[in-house]
């Protein structure tokens, strides 16, 4: 096995254990922090009343839920693109350990305590080191050739989809289970989140024993000799193209994100589902990405240049989500989640590619640490809007609007320039 195969495996392998944890917390987080917003602090009930939440036919733990999410999101914005740069620096196996264990602490408190402060000073932790995917997609730029950057960028979405396949399958056997009842009876821990904290601990000693470095000293010398004085961000944003690819970055995952912020809300609102079904639910999306990810991506990088399978993806999307919260379950319902899951594949593989194209080797970390940096803030937009307009308005509200911010970003995609790959 080549040095840049057994990096892309590892590196794969890294990515799908840290994603398995993700997996797992994603669908519960809503409603766990749903059930601890039940009983609020007197600071949450003064915000409470400021937004007019709480009356008749409201939903407070919606709102919670959301900042839970955004906790995070903000801190990722911050933090993403100087641990990119960092990682063109020293190198991305440093790096992603490090993020690892931020990770690994932060599912520890969570499964800890009850309290929702405590939940915030958990995401905010985890949001800070949470840059372990720009790296590795760094790190897979690095071991390829700027033809195959779609294929390889469809390893780590493949990866993701695992992890989504996995991860709320393996939430709702734990949450359910005899023992996470138990050990959240006799000593209120969460089972489920010290699992997630267990997998990333694997993740972060498989970067140690198994994954090389894949960026070469010549590369990071360059690195530090390369004009950087601004945020990576700002750096990022000066080069031709990326102001659009980047500002679609962060439309499109605000538009996702109003849905992924939702979808355990929606449904059990809709259709009653617990932690249990809602776990099910996501694992069948996390299949239908490992799908596109894992094989149907090959096939549209052979016949789709990048910027059609931009637009291909984020016209799927948007019409897809306006209608989540109409169709009946079960087979409609099932069904519609298809093109929303394949459409959101094919952006952002294409959107990476096209980003990584745009930019030298020598700031590959420095790029994904902006371009995750905008997706960030969609991160930070999309679930509290998503979840202050499911509270007061309802889900369809909520999906319609999340439709119009993916036709929004088809207008920006329709201005980008061409590329020799693309």
């Amino acid at each position: 096995m080549t040095a840049s195969h057994r990096a892309r495996l590892a590196i794969f392998s890294t990515v799908f254990m840290d994603l398995l944890g993700f997996g797992i917390v994603i669908p519960i987080l809503p409603l766990y922090a749903k059930d601890i917003a039940a009983h609020p602090s007197p600071w949450m009930s003064h915000v409470n009343h400021l937004l007019g939440l709480g009356a008749a036919g409201t939903s407070p733990g919606a709102f919670w839920a959301g900042v839970a999410f955004l906790a995070y999101s903000l801190m990722q914005f911050i933090a993403t693109p100087l641990l990119g740069r960092l990682s063109d620096l020293t190198g991305r196996k440093p790096v992603l350990w490090t993020s690892l264990m931020g990770t690994v602490v932060g599912y520890t408190m969570m499964a800890l305590t009850s309290r929702f402060e405590w939940v915030l000073v958990a995401r905010i932790l985890d949001g800070i080191t949470g840059g372990n995917i720009s790296v590795a997609q760094a790190a897979m730029a690095d071991s390829s050739r700027p033809e195959e950057r779609s294929k390889v960028m469809g390893m780590i979405g493949a990866a993701f989809g695992l992890g989504f396949v996995a991860g709320p399958t393996l939430a709702g056997v734990l949450s359910g289970s005899a023992l996470g009842h138990r050990l959240l009876a006799e000593h209120g821990w969460h089972l489920p989140f010290l699992v997630a904290a267990g997998l990333s601990l694997a993740a972060s000693l498989l970067v140690i024993f198994w994954m090389p470095e894949t960026l070469t000293p010549e590369v990071r010398k360059r690195a530090k000799h390369e004009d950087s004085r601004g945020h990576a961000l700002v750096e990022a944003w000066k080069r031709p193209g990326m102001p659009q690819v980047m500002s679609i970055s962060l439309l499109a995952m605000a538009g996702f994100a109003m849905m992924e912020g939702t979808f355990s809300l929606l449904a059990n609102a809709r259709f009653q589902f617990g932690q249990r079904e809602v776990g099910y639910l996501f694992a069948y999306i996390g299949i239908l990405i490992v799908l596109y990810q894992g094989g149907l991506v090959r096939m549209v990088a052979k016949r789709m240049p990048e910027r059609a399978a931009l637009w291909a993806g984020l016209l799927l999307m948007a019409l897809s989500l306006p209608l989540l919260p109409v169709l009946g379950w079960k087979w409609p319902f099932l069904l519609i989640l298809i093109p929303m899951a394949w459409g959101s594949g094919m952006n952002t593989t294409a959107t990476s590619a096209l980003a990584s194209q745009l930019t030298p080797a020598e700031a590959q970390g420095s790029l994904f640490g902006a371009m995750n940096a905008m997706t960030g803030i969609g991160r930070i937009l999309g679930p509290i809007g998503g979840a202050f307009i499911f509270a007061r308005w309802g889900g369809h509200a909520t999906y319609v609007a999340a439709a119009g911010v993916m036709v929004v970003a088809l207008l920006v995609a329709s201005t980008l320039p061409r590329t020799e790959h693309a």
